[in-house]
């Protein structure tokens, strides 16, 4: 595991998974990804879901799933994995329906030493994305074998991303499928509504502009929110922080960054909650 001192919030947004580096994690929120939390200390992460609790160094969560992460104020990393990742169904339609599954830490430990890399800038660009895919695809073998989505799920998937406000009867009519049917396809294939589909469709949109400096009305507006009051109301509930401390730009060098992968590496603001 890479050692030194943890200099800041780092994220890293590569397409389909997003990857969060913390000094401390400590949140309750509801998300409509698949996270696979990674703490970087071998002091375990304690998660919480409707009552029940979990504690493990290496735990993915079911999306949707309300739920409190205590990384007991050490470092840790977030990934998590949108509807558009090929193994978000993996995780998403698992037979345990449990929203926690806690991962062996030594089975996976190449994950953690990938979060460890990440965290203190030992890696990033593409070599970031070859190894969050290559391990994530692992661990999601792990749980269960993999399952292309339905053709007529893709289109419709690649409909919601060209407009996030088509309704059911338009997304389905281009198929062949009813709106009943459209909803159906949707919960079969990926475990979720089209509706929950189209919500991440904007969030995604709306992380493009991490680090921007943009006004929050600007960005709720290319994003496809009604304003900028519900980006915020969707922020808040997703990441459990105010989204202008991440679209902001930056004030000073220790305040973090946003790494982009293969593409421009831009400023964020402020620390990266869970």
């Amino acid at each position: 595991m890479t050692s030194g001192n943890f200099v800041g919030p780092r994220l890293g947004l590569l397409g389909d998974s997003f990857i969060y580096a913390s000094g401390a994690v400590r949140s309750r929120v509801r998300r409509h990804s698949v996270t696979l939390a990674c703490a970087l200390t071998p002091q375990p992460l304690r998660v919480s879901v409707g009552g029940q609790h979990w504690s493990g160094r290496l735990v993915a969560v079911r999306p949707f799933s309300t739920r409190a992460i205590d990384s007991g104020g050490q470092p840790a990393v977030l990934i998590d994995l949108e509807p558009t990742h090929p193994r978000y169904n993996t995780f998403s339609r698992s037979a345990d329906r449990a929203p926690v599954r806690v991962l062996d830490e030594q089975h996976f430990a190449g994950l953690l030493d990938c979060a460890s890399a990440f965290a203190y800038q030992a890696l990033s660009g593409r070599r970031l994305q070859a190894s969050v895919q290559m391990l994530v695809g692992s661990v999601a073998d792990s749980v269960a074998p993999h399952r292309p989505l339905d053709p007529r799920v893709l289109q419709m998937m690649a409909g919601l991303r060209l407009d996030p406000a088509q309704d059911l009867a338009s997304l389905g009519a281009p198929v062949g499928l009813s709106a009943a049917q459209a909803s159906r396809g949707f919960l079969k294939s990926l475990g979720i509504s089209a509706r929950q589909y189209a919500l991440a469709v904007k969030i995604q949109r709306a992380a493009m502009f991490f680090g921007s400096g943009r006004a929050l009305t600007a960005i709720a507006q290319a994003s496809g929110f009604t304003d900028s009051a519900h980006l915020a109301k969707v922020w808040v509930r997703c990441y459990g922080e105010c989204p202008s401390r991440y679209f902001g730009q930056l004030r000073s060098a220790p305040e973090g960054h946003v790494d982009h992968a293969w593409r421009q590496r831009v400023s964020l603001m402020g620390a990266i909650g869970g």
